[in-house]
């Protein structure tokens, strides 16, 4: 099974470093750690807009929806092959839900809504 995403430019391959780190991409990028960990055999690829510009370019659904509808469309995900999902990172229980399709049972982190909480505890 293969996992490809498609990033927006980003400061580094997973867009979590520098001072202020999006929420989202950190979840993301924990929840295809734990894919890669639980599914040894699942390979897992994330293309960044400005370090691999050739992975975009060698897919045509790729090529074909930044023409259409510009870098909006970013992040993007296929699921061997097959496109899945535009312009956000799909939630930890949609992944879960894809790979349960494709017969492999993962464990993850709940999606967590939108809150004001700024903590795991007590809210």
């Amino acid at each position: 099974m293969k996992i490809e995403i498609y990033d927006p430019a980003m400061c580094c391959s997973t867009g979590v470093c520098g001072p202020s780190v999006d929420p989202e991409l950190v979840r993301i990028q924990e929840a295809l750690r734990q894919i890669q960990k639980q599914v040894p055999e699942a390979q897992v690829m994330r293309y960044g807009l400005t370090s691999n510009p050739e992975a975009f370019i060698v897919n045509n659904t790729v090529t074909e929806l930044l023409q259409n509808e510009g870098s909006k469309c970013l992040p993007l995900l296929f699921v061997d092959g097959m496109f899945i999902l535009k312009g956000q990172y799909p939630g930890n229980e949609q992944l879960r839900l894809i790979l349960k399709n494709r017969g492999f049972n993962v464990s993850l982190a709940e999606d967590r809504k939108a809150s004001r909480c700024c903590g795991p505890c007590c809210c």
